[in-house]
Parts: C-alpha cells; sequence; structure tokens
C-alpha cells in the first residue's frame, strides 16, 4: 500500500535518488541538494511530501507558497513532482498532487499551479486548466 507523508531529513537518501531521477539539462550535486533539502524543510512556505511503498520511497512533490497579485492573495505553485516509471498510472501521482493541494488549501492559498511538458492529461484529469506558456532563462554561469 503507497502512504504520503511530509518528508523528513531521514528521507535525504532515498529523496536524492529520486531527485536525481528528475529529467533536468543540469543534475544536482549532493552538497547543493543537502543544502536545499535542508532550507526546504524549514521554510514554512516551502512543502514537500513523499509517497513510499512500505521503506521505500516511490515519489516525490515538491512545492512552494508565495505571494501574487494575480491572484489576490496566496499561490501555491509545484516545481517539481516525480513518481518512479515503475509506479506510474498506479495512483501515486494523484495522492501526491491531493497533499501538496491539501497543504496549499490549509496554508491560505487560492490557487495552485504548474508547469509541465509531458503530463498535461494527468493534470487536466485533476481538474486543471491551461492558461499560460511557460518561459525560463538560467541566469549567472
Amino acid at each position: 500500500m503507497i502512504k504520503t507523508r511530509l518528508a523528513e531529513f531521514k528521507d535525504e537518501a532515498q529523496l536524492f535518488g529520486l531527485v536525481r531521477a528528475f529529467p533536468t539539462p543540469s543534475p544536482i550535486g549532493t552538497d547543493a541538494y543537502i543544502s536545499m533539502l535542508q532550507r526546504k524543510l524549514t521554510d514554512p512556505c516551502s512543502f514537500i511530501a513523499v509517497a513510499e511503498q512500505g521503506e521505500t520511497l516511490v515519489g516525490y512533490v515538491s512545492g512552494y507558497k508565495h505571494s501574487a497579485f494575480y491572484a489576490a492573495g496566496d499561490t501555491a505553485w509545484v516545481d517539481e513532482i516525480l513518481v518512479l516509471n515503475s509506479e506510474r498510472r498506479s495512483g501515486v501521482g494523484r495522492l501526491l498532487m491531493a497533499a501538496f493541494e491539501s497543504w496549499a488549501v490549509n496554508s491560505g492559498c487560492k490557487l495552485a499551479s504548474l508547469a509541465t511538458a509531458g503530463a498535461a492529461d494527468f493534470y487536466l484529469a485533476l481538474g486543471y486548466s491551461t492558461k499560460a506558456g511557460y518561459f525560463k532563462r538560467y541566469l549567472g554561469s
């Protein structure tokens, strides 16, 4: 049975394996990961939940909340969600998104949003709608 719960620092090693599986052009190093994990776990505006099957982590969701004029209040943003390929289409993603949305509602957010390139049907099935394009630019070196 798969459960979701808030991430803890004891999840560091397994979570790092999942984070490293996230498709990105610049993989994160160990030191940067540990520093970010510590910040995210102690920042009241950040959220990380994990999905576990027994003792094994099979997915995670990470996000944060911030104030946005266009939302007339706080908005929650999913910046990463990953489910192991072996667990996809089993409800893990839904459980993680439900955990994120519950946190967002309890944190007073009026809106939840995210950007995705390949999972549009998943988010549409959860009740999300498309609104705008997503642009990015890496800063610095």
